[in-house]
């Protein structure tokens, strides 16, 4: 035990010694770990973000729109034109399909939802940026991403006479309504002039767009102004518990026959479900972690090689002392351990110093926006570091002092202690 510490101070009197030459190891290495840690959080935190974008949708539901985004995005990185274009050319979804698929008997609710952007107004104040808006009906809030706090929610008889009503969202009400009841007051929703009768609860910022900031209004009131809204138009469909299988096929079905398409024709439409969902982001995750793993694993080689040029640098130079050593009595055992010690302790330094660059990193930069493809609202990435890769990133960084250091550490050990005395 007394000579493992007396190498580990040999060692640490060598790096001090060579203090350029240390940092340039070391910074091989903080590059490494923060290329695998760095990029395992940010792949972790795209896998929790996505899993809840798929969630959110709920093990009862499924959402049929004219595209599927996913579709868009695989069609056109595949450079598949042809079928992009035809994705382009299917009709909207329409506001009539809505009570025809409410008709069906394993279905329990149907929602349109499309969203937009408005600036809102009220008197003399008017909103500096764009609000988001969803025009939809009264089954809406049985997604449950959504949640009323004060009032009421629009009504079928709201979205049967096109009322120009509206709910709106915590930051909204405190924006627009500070010190005062914002209920049965008028908010200016772009040129529609809608009166409050609900409050969403606060819940901050959610995937997609943000509840705080949203204001809803009857579906058919909004189609009345901007008809371009059906283009964009989904329909969130919820089935009776234990009914899902029947109430996909009963939705195909009834728009295949409200579409007007042949048997022998396919789908212009697009049904996606959470299980799709997270069958399709497990696959898009799994792939983004095999190349950042093999770009973090390159930067860990290229960091250990260097680690293992600059100890053989630092045996070269430091021949003659190993000879005095070998003469004063050291073995070779003490000589391999001062050495290796050396290389692990640079390259663990290194594995602490990049942790703490990615930790501080991911708590400096919270959320990112990724977009969502098409029309979609950007999706908020919650950045995060797991524990274990913290772990992982320090076993690494060991294990890369470990492999690269032995071998100048073996070498300097069998040098012959007659040659080493003669070295100049």
């Amino acid at each position: 035990m007394k000579a493992f510490f007396g190498s580990i101070g040999i060692a640490l009197r060598g790096i001090n010694h060579n203090r350029l030459r240390g940092f340039l190891s070391i910074l091989g290495v903080v590059i490494g770990v923060v290329a695998v840690i760095g990029m395992g959080s940010l792949t972790k935190s795209m896998e929790h973000a996505l899993a809840g974008q798929a969630t959110q949708m709920g093990a009862n539901s499924f959402t049929v729109e004219r595209m599927s985004q996913f579709e868009m995005a695989l069609l056109w990185t595949s450079g598949n034109r042809q079928e992009l274009f035809q994705l382009w050319r299917r009709p909207p979804m329409s506001l009539d399909y809505v009570d025809e698929l409410r008709n069906n008997p394993s279905i329990r609710s149907v929602a349109p939802a499309s969203e937009f952007s408005m600036r809102f107004r009220r008197e003399k104040q008017t909103a500096l940026e764009a609000y988001p808006v969803i025009a939809t009906n009264e089954d809406f809030l049985q997604g449950g991403v959504y949640e009323l706090a004060d009032g009421r929610f629009i009504t079928a008889d709201d979205v049967l006479r096109r009322r120009y009503v509206c709910v709106i969202g915590e930051d909204v009400a405190r924006e627009f309504f500070a010190g005062m009841d914002p209920i049965g007051q008028q908010l200016n929703v772009g040129p529609l002039p809608c009166r409050v009768v609900g409050v969403l609860k606060g819940v901050g910022a959610a995937l997609g767009t943000n509840p705080d900031q949203v204001a809803i209004v009857p579906v058919t009131a909004a189609v009345k102004h901007w008809r371009w809204l059906e283009w964009r138009m989904k329909l969130n469909v919820e089935a009776y518990p234990g009914m899902m299988e029947a109430a996909e096929d009963e939705a195909v079905t009834t728009l295949r026959r409200l579409r007007s398409l042949k048997p022998e024709q396919d789908n212009n439409f697009s049904v996606i479900t959470s299980q799709m969902m997270e069958e399709l982001f497990g696959k898009i995750t799994g792939a983004a972690a095999l190349v950042f793993l093999l770009i973090a694993g390159v930067s860990l080689v290229v960091a250990g090689i260097g680690i293992m040029n600059v100890m053989f640098v630092a045996v070269r130079e430091r021949t003659r002392e190993i000879g005095i050593r070998k003469a004063c009595g050291a073995s070779s055992k003490h000589i391999l351990m001062q050495f290796a010690i050396e290389a692990v302790f640079l390259s663990s330094i290194g594995g602490i110093i990049g942790m703490a660059i990615v930790w501080g990193a991911a708590s400096a930069i919270g959320t990112v926006m990724i977009p969502a493809g098409g029309e979609g609202d950007p999706i908020p990435i919650n950045i995060f570091v797991p524990p274990a890769l913290i772990v992982v990133g320090l076993i690494f960084s060991f294990l890369v002092g470990v492999v690269f250091g032995i071998i100048p550490a073996y070498r300097a050990g069998k040098l012959d202690v007659v040659d080493a005395l003669r070295y100049e």
